[in-house]
């Protein structure tokens, strides 16, 4: 009898995902259908995002690169790629709700269900995908447009998209545009260790980042000139700049899932096969899960670990062992082309050695071969 799987989201877990089920699974079970839901046309290379933003650095060609070509390999009878996002979820029927792009609406059945809807910043700056492709690029000209036009640029949160947002920004215009970084704690990048921390304040301070330590924002709102915005501060100050960029929060793109299958902060509920949990046939991937922290580093084994499950699910094979989430915190944080630290478990990385990997190209190089199911960010397909 002919099966169906159907995976939301083709963002960095979903999109792969679908690669490895078509390459090693369709041929061992007959009739097998893969049907990505995406309410983007193209995948966003967000990793280089913090970079991108900057002006002429990286062209949207390299940033934003369609999916529906990549795909184009496999028999039409196996994979169906749908433009819209999902609605609801019927677990009593095996349906997903799906409100196309074009209008339409569709039930789709299925017989797997993998949601990899992924998370979005909680100020909805397109870091990540905010909606179809069209939305998200119209915002990410909007934003890099503000960006060239500002002087000064106040950054709220520190952590690794902040500290990079605000380097980089700094290494490209050095004084030309006052960029200052707020920060909740007494160092940058919270969580990570004590030597990382005071790399990154160090050299954000050599780049000319004015740093603004133990504070929170309470409040913004215009300035009189109706240009500037006012930044009101926990400690009572209040900043005026051109440019407000709020980078700290994540929000689960999970709104459409039962509210009994999620957390208190939206967050799927996995158990040890990365299924969701009381139910048979429906599993979480990627930022929507609760089973490790909202970082690109680990997505590599939860693909090939669902993969697996999957493969054993519809083949009728014995369960994988559980999955085993990282127990080494990794974290690499690139300012500028020539300015880098990071971290593997407890050892902090040489500068040099994370410009080289990430700092010079922010991987920009290898998004095709990711988006077209060549490989995995540092596995094979």
């Amino acid at each position: 009898m002919a099966k169906t799987v159907v995976i939301l989201g083709a963002g960095w877990a979903g999109l792969p995902l679908a690669h490895k089920l078509l390459k090693y699974t369709t041929p061992k079970v007959s009739g097998l259908k893969v049907i990505l839901v995406s309410p983007n046309s193209h995948f966003f290379w967000n990793v280089a995002a913090t970079r991108g933003v900057i002006p002429d650095e990286i062209p949207d060609d390299q940033l934003f690169l369609p999916i529906k070509p990549a795909f184009a390999a496999y028999p039409g009878e196996n994979f169906e790629f749908v433009l819209g996002a999902a609605d609801g979820i019927d677990q009593q029927v095996n349906t997903v709700k799906v409100s196309c792009n074009d209008g339409s609406e569709r039930e789709i059945v299925y017989d797997h269900l993998v949601v990899a809807t992924g998370s979005r910043l909680a100020s909805n700056l397109p870091f990540k995908p905010i909606g179809s492709h069209e939305t998200t690029i119209a915002a990410w000209h909007q934003l890099k447009s503000k960006i060239q036009e500002a002087e000064s640029i106040v950054i709220a949160g520190a952590g690794a998209t902040g500290v990079e947002v605000a380097g980089e920004l700094a290494a490209r215009y050095n004084t030309a545009k006052q960029i200052t970084l707020l920060v909740s704690g007494d160092l940058p990048l919270e969580g990570t260790l004590p030597s990382v921390r005071a790399c990154v304040d160090k050299d954000l301070k050599r780049l000319g980042v004015k740093l603004i330590t133990q504070v929170r924002v309470t409040e913004t709102k215009e300035a009189d000139d109706g240009k500037q915005t006012e930044v009101v501060l926990s400690n009572g100050d209040i900043l005026t700049t051109d440019l407000y960029l709020p980078l700290h929060g994540i929000k689960t793109n999970t709104t459409f899932i039962p509210g009994k299958l999620l957390d208190s902060n939206g967050n799927i509920k996995l158990d040890k096969n990365l299924r969701v949990v009381s139910t048979p046939n429906i599993w979480g991937i990627g930022d929507v899960g609760d089973v490790e922290p909202k970082q690109l580093t680990i997505t590599d084994n939860q693909i090939i670990y669902l993969a697996t499950a999957l493969d054993a699910a519809l083949t009728g094979s014995p369960e994988p062992a559980p999955y085993q989430p990282a127990n080494k915190k990794m974290i690499f944080v690139s300012l500028g082309r020539k300015m880098a630290t990071g971290q593997i478990g407890n050892w902090k990385l040489f500068g040099f050695m994370v410009s080289y990997v990430k700092g010079r190209k922010l991987f920009v190089d290898t998004a095709e071969g990711y988006v077209g199911g060549k490989h995995l960010r540092h596995a094979s397909m």
